[in-house]
């Protein structure tokens, strides 16, 4: 008999997204499937549009947090198999079958995790685009996630009885409560990444956010980092050592040349050494998008990486001389 699969939504004031959501959850090519949206105390019409369409709703009387939210899901679920999409996701017909299959063929795999659809689910402007295709790209050729894609992601039942679910101290801005849970399962059981697994995401569509969420997330991920020390960066991570190491000589050369102008030299070579780490993400955006498309894709991947390298910095300064920084994910509650 086919596993049954509980789709879990987390949402929080979701209405420009949810009814999206919650349809291509409900019309998914895989039969066996119950939808079930975790309302985080909004204050708008999301719980009456998830009932409105057929979904189980579970209501929080306060704002508790995504991890939380999902823990609430995952005990209202019936299925052997725990989805896991955000409400500003709308999931590929098929994604849910993909993940069932993916289950089947890899019995050893305890989650899955999928990825971003190569197009906005509200299309926002260039911005977005830029986000949504660079987004594509890198996460269809990362390696196993360790740390957990739970905006479109499956995982057995069974991990949760072992591991427990997200910490749910972890509240709050970039708290990472779904990168500490993914590591939590990584340390006791494979997982895998599934290409064929995938959602389409409304994305940021303003500059200053995208760059304060890198900002803020590259801060907030140093403890984890250090805590799990063999996380490999340059099989993980959006941003790649090289590529931020690029971004940094770039930003070293414009400033030493403001004293001596020779050296404004580094910064052209380090400019250079950036897009030719990029090389193959603009190919793939101009043939996705077109030349102006790539463009603004080589200009704010330089402008995000330097908030990511920044945010690093700045975390790494504070994980020195504060000790409830380091110790942020020591201990878990489960």
């Amino acid at each position: 008999m086919p596993p049954l699969v509980s789709v879990i939504v987390p949402c929080h004031n979701s209405r420009k997204t949810l009814a999206l959501c919650v349809e291509a959850a409900l019309t998914q090519t895989y039969a066996e499937i119950e939808v079930i949206v975790v309302d985080d105390a909004s204050t708008d019409d999301s719980a009456a549009i998830a009932e409105g369409l057929g979904a189980t709703v579970v209501r929080m009387p306060v704002n508790g947090g995504a991890g939380l939210a999902r823990n609430r899901g995952m005990a209202a679920a019936r299925g052997d198999i725990l989805f896991f999409a955000d409400s500003d996701v709308a999931l590929a017909p098929d994604a849910v079958e993909q993940a069932v299959r993916m289950f089947a063929e890899h019995p050893e795999y305890a989650a899955v995790w999928g990825v971003y659809g190569d197009r906005p689910l509200v299309d926002d402007g260039i911005v977005e685009r830029v986000q949504v295709l660079t987004g594509h790209y890198r996460q269809s050729r990362l390696d196993v996630v360790h740390t957990g894609h739970f905006a479109v992601g499956a995982l057995r039942r069974e991990v949760v009885d072992r591991v427990g679910g997200f910490d749910e101290r972890l509240v709050g801005q970039w708290t990472n409560e779904d990168h500490e849970f993914g590591l939590r399962i990584a340390e006791n059981f494979p997982v895998g990444r599934a290409v064929h697994v995938v959602g389409f995401h409304d994305d940021d569509d303003r500059v200053t956010s995208v760059v304060r969420k890198r900002f803020g997330r590259a801060v907030s991920l140093i403890p984890l980092v250090l805590k799990q020390r063999d996380l490999k960066p340059e099989r993980e991570a959006l941003h790649r050592p090289a590529e931020l190491a690029a971004i940094g000589l770039t930003g070293l050369g414009v400033l030493l040349a403001l004293a001596w102008p020779v050296l404004g030299l580094l910064a052209a070579v380090g400019l250079a050494a950036f897009l030719w780490t990029i090389r193959g993400m603009l190919g793939f955006v101009r043939t996705a998008a077109g030349l102006r498309v790539a463009t603004a894709a080589a200009a704010l991947t330089f402008v995000y990486g330097f908030a990511v390298g920044l945010g690093g910095l700045t975390g790494a300064l504070r994980y020195a001389v504060d000790p409830s920084f380091r110790r942020r994910y020591q201990t878990v509650s489960m």
